[in-house]
């Protein structure tokens, strides 16, 4: 991967304005690797215009830690740009749609590359999370002129400790030594840690909900439906619901689960996790995709609800016959 690494830094060192993109709906992954390398590149590029832009979620605010999530730009920002895209597979969910307005775009990501778009592309699909792509970037050019930062450090580090789950589906040496590195930084992380573990009064009675509606298939396939007015009746605000994906998962017979989520339109947002089978591949029939244990996808009718239920259960059966 070095050649990547150097072509990127080639393209970044080429421009005076860089625009980083991230997913819509952001999660930590998408916020830390995109925030961490805006950190790195403004640390190491100090007369460049380094931005990151995207609708901000008021639920990850503490990932500021007091300051913004993202840049207000105009249009003509983007005329003399390059962009770099972090952690999104396919372009329809990349925030902000101005990125098709760079000169040049960069994608930098860690799901299976199923859409490709941009002129440069990065992708490691077996790494755990796209901030530890970013650290290896830094790493691998830190002879060439890039600087780490506690700042970017702390974003990476969240990065990771958000797609990973704190640890608990990617457990392998490399996201560890990465960790260990970050921390050498001097941030706060049991800050962090807590500020992830802690939860309004509604999220806790939400929760509450959420626990005490789970349907256990007995092929150990877990999942919960929550309809919009049952959301909106516990006043999450902005924090979003993301909270509760790891609720399945506290019972012992649950060897994978799902979180369908009705949205505004009627559609269902879905949440895939797995401790056994492979559901990515399922995702992807839904209009979804992600990792091989944790995905996402979408469900249009309570008759794809069903459908995605006896992907899951069928895969769960197979695995056990084998």
């Amino acid at each position: 991967m070095a050649k990547i690494h150097e072509d990127i830094l080639e393209q970044i060192k080429r421009y005076d304005t860089i625009i980083i993109h991230r997913h819509q709906r952001p999660d930590p992954d998408a916020y830390g690797s995109q925030l961490g390398l805006q950190a790195i590149l403004q640390a190491s590029f100090p007369e460049k215009k380094i931005y990151a832009v995207g609708k901000e979620i008021t639920g990850l605010a503490w990932i500021g830690d007091g300051q913004p999530l993202a840049d207000e730009i105009p249009d003509s920002a983007y005329k003399k740009a390059l962009v770099i895209v972090c952690d999104t597979a396919n372009d329809p969910r990349i925030d902000d749609q101005r990125w098709r307005n760079g000169l040049e775009i960069v994608k930098i990501d860690h799901h299976p590359n199923v859409e490709p778009y941009g002129d440069w592309q990065w992708v490691e699909d077996e790494a755990s999370a796209t901030s530890v792509l970013i650290y290896q970037f830094y790493q691998a050019l830190a002879d060439k002129g890039l600087k780490m930062t506690e700042k970017a450090a702390r974003y990476l580090y969240i990065g990771i400790i958000g797609d990973t789950g704190r640890f608990m589906y990617s457990l392998d040496k490399e996201t560890f030594d990465v960790a260990g590195e970050l921390i050498t930084y001097g941030f706060d992380y049991q800050k962090i840690y807590n500020a992830m573990t802690t939860l309004s009064e509604n999220a806790v009675k939400f929760s509450g909900y959420v626990m005490q509606h789970i349907n256990l298939l007995p092929s150990g396939f877990g999942y919960v439906i929550l309809k919009r007015d049952v959301i909106d009746s516990f006043d999450l605000g902005n924090a979003g619901t993301s909270f509760v994906v790891s609720i399945p998962s506290r019972i012992d017979k649950v060897k994978a689960w799902a979180i369908f989520e009705e949205q505004e339109n009627g559609d269902y947002r879905v949440r895939l996790r797995s401790r056994s089978v492979v559901i990515n591949t399922i995702a992807q029939d839904f209009d979804g995709g992600g990792h091989p244990m944790a995905s996402g996808a979408w469900a249009y009718n309570e008759a794809d609800i069903q459908k995605v239920i006896d992907r899951v259960d069928s895969a769960l059966k197979a695995n056990q016959a084998d």
